[in-house]
């Protein structure tokens, strides 16, 4: 698998691809666990952390439904789903952690003189935040956020509009993304090539112009060295 020589932007996904979401989500019930310990005292922590992991989905399921359905299993008050809402919503964008290869392999296609954007799909509020705790804004040239375009992936719109302002075809550019179906699809949908970082749990066969299990792996792919000019 090789991605074509002339690539002109690089794109990714947040959750799950450049964001440990796992680790971050398993930080976050932790420490929710703590914050809450007088109301959850007959829960053991690590069975909180363990269930909620389970009920979340890996982001998927409902936020309202998520905390709501933890109450009810654990017989705790019916109003503390509400409370532990209000908290995710708060505390969640503080707890997130990127995957370790992160940085120095952006700075390296950086260095390389490729644009670099990030297109996720979710709330102002919760990804803004996601994205200003792990200090992405300054490693990136364009960041999009669907509820701010109206838009969202896999609608080739939103791939559009950050080519766009980036300057780039489609044709030479790449999409890194971990959802087969709203990444890896919707950009080459759009005309972009599509990497799929694929969960080393995933055995999935998914049509994606390359896979990589980690981030760093992009770097190979692209010919350029960590830290140095491109060869």
């Amino acid at each position: 698998m090789k991605l074509r020589s002339d690539i002109q932007a690089i794109l990714f996904d947040l959750d799950g691809t450049l964001l440990d979401r796992r680790r971050s989500f398993a930080q976050f019930a932790r420490n929710q666990w703590n914050r809450f310990a007088s109301s959850l005292q007959l829960v053991h922590p690590d069975l909180y952390v363990q269930r909620l992991i389970r009920l979340d989905q890996d982001g998927y399921a409902p936020r309202e439904e998520l905390f709501a359905g933890l109450v009810d299993e654990f017989h705790l008050a019916p109003g503390l789903a509400k409370d532990l809402l209000t908290d995710y919503r708060a505390s969640f964008p503080g707890s997130c952690l990127l995957f370790p290869d992160v940085p120095e392999t952006l700075a390296a296609i950086r260095l390389s003189g490729l644009k670099l954007g990030l297109i996720t799909n979710g709330s102002i509020r919760m990804q803004s935040g996601k994205i200003e705790c792990l200090s992405l804004a300054s490693m990136l040239d364009v960041i999009l956020i669907s509820a701010a375009e109206g838009i969202s992936k896999p609608d080739a719109e939103i791939f559009r509009r950050a080519l766009q302002r980036l300057g780039a075809d489609p044709g030479r550019a790449v999409f890194v993304g971990d959802h087969p179906e709203v990444d890896v699809s919707g950009a080459r949908n759009a005309g972009l090539q599509a990497v799929w970082r694929r969960d080393p749990t995933d055995s999935r066969v998914v049509e994606a112009d390359a896979t990589i299990e980690n981030i760093g792996e992009l770097l190979s792919l692209l010919e350029l060295k960590p830290g140095g000019p491109p060869g």
